[in-house]
């Protein structure tokens, strides 16, 4: 999918729970600071150098989540950060002509299950019900016909954006609303990601910590934010998402994330730091290590920063690209240090990656 140009989406509410704040602002500042709060699971692995079996370590949101799972968990989850964006963004849920004229985009994964079926079942109850279960709990207007669920793991949310720029362009609506929200740390997810061998534990030190977080995206043109008078947290000014090919043992490691990036910062004289999902897995350290070879001698690249939540949340899923974001978003917020220019990138267990391009909105706020 190529980028949308021009693009100029103000991004207009920023929402995010998360197990190192339970709101947008903390979370991110959590997050600049580079706090971190793993704790054990309720899982356990053998572990050799001392003949007992260890508690794998991940990011549960404790007393936030517990009891529940399947749907239940990913409309609570959602309806956290959507409510926190409607706090931030000082919106009113009731404002009926408002949400009329807003689509609804929701990232996840598809579900990590050892039995297929059960995996496709509840697959199919989140494509019936989890849009619309959000909506009702929060009580907006928006129309049936503007939700949709967007299950393309780490991809999600940046395709979304996608999505929603091309209807923004086409008048389809006036504003987009796009969450990603997902959940690694349940039992089910747990046993598939160990039997995968995916996980980070005593006897496999490259792996992801498994956690879970929900973050929302509120987009709009330029136009319609100046009209209501909202104040833009930043601009997205480029997306690109790319599908691997058919045969993806025969893409050289990195290239196809490369050409994302790449076509992402063509219009960029300079990128002052990159957010990625680098989770601690090997796979995708090489492929972004790869990637990273063929553009950073780049001009737009010199001296750019890395920044990886993973480090402090875990692997977040489908919601890590909105976390990026809205992280990107609160950084140019609180630090005028930090450059006018970031370059968000996913990439997917599917290998599709999704790069996108965030500058600075260039207004004075003390939020």
């Amino acid at each position: 999918m190529a980028p949308i140009s021009p693009m100029r989406l103000a991004i207009t509410g920023l929402g995010l729970v998360s197990t190192i704040g339970y709101d947008v602002v903390s979370a991110c500042a959590s997050l600049r600071a580079g706090i971190t709060r793993p704790s054990p699971l309720d899982f356990y692995v053998a572990s050799s150098e001392n003949l007992s079996v260890e508690a794998v370590m991940g990011h549960p949101m404790t007393g936030v989540t517990d009891g529940f799972a399947g749907l239940g968990l990913y409309v609570h989850l959602a309806s956290l950060a959507l409510q926190d964006l409607l706090t931030y963004g000082r919106l009113d849920a009731t404002d009926t002509r408002f949400w009329r004229d807003t689509a609804l985009w929701v990232g996840t994964s598809h579900p990590r299950v050892a039995e297929a079926e059960d995996g496709e079942a509840l697959q199919r109850l989140l494509g019936a019900r989890l849009c619309a279960e959000l909506v009702r709990r929060e009580g907006l207007a928006i129309s049936p016909d503007h939700q949709r669920l967007v299950p393309q793991g780490h991809t999600s949310v940046l395709s979304a954006v996608a999505k929603a720029a091309e209807a923004l362009a086409h008048g389809r609506v006036r504003r987009a609303l796009v969450l990603g929200v997902d959940s690694l740390v349940g039992e089910d997810e747990l046993q598939w990601l160990a039997f995968h061998r995916r996980l980070k534990t005593p006897e496999r030190p490259v792996g992801l910590m498994p956690g879970e977080a929900a973050a929302a995206l509120l987009l709009e043109s330029e136009a319609e934010a100046r009209r209501r008078q909202a104040v833009p947290a930043g601009f997205v000014t480029a997306v690109e998402v790319l599908e691997p090919p058919r045969e993806i043992r025969d893409e050289p490691p990195g290239l196809l994330l490369a050409h994302a990036i790449e076509a992402t910062a063509a219009q960029a004289p300079r990128i002052h730091t990159i957010y990625g999902d680098l989770n601690g897995e090997e796979w995708r350290a090489r492929q972004w290590g790869t990637a990273l070879v063929r553009f950073s001698q780049h001009p737009p690249f010199q001296g750019v920063r890395q920044s990886w939540p993973a480090t402090s949340l875990g692997d977040t899923g489908a919601a890590s690209g909105a976390i990026h974001l809205a992280l990107a978003c609160r950084t140019f917020l609180r630090n005028p240090a930090s450059g006018d220019t970031a370059l968000v990138w996913s990439q997917a267990d599917s290998g599709a990656v999704a790069s996108a391009l965030v500058r600075r909105a260039n207004v004075n706020t003390n939020t």
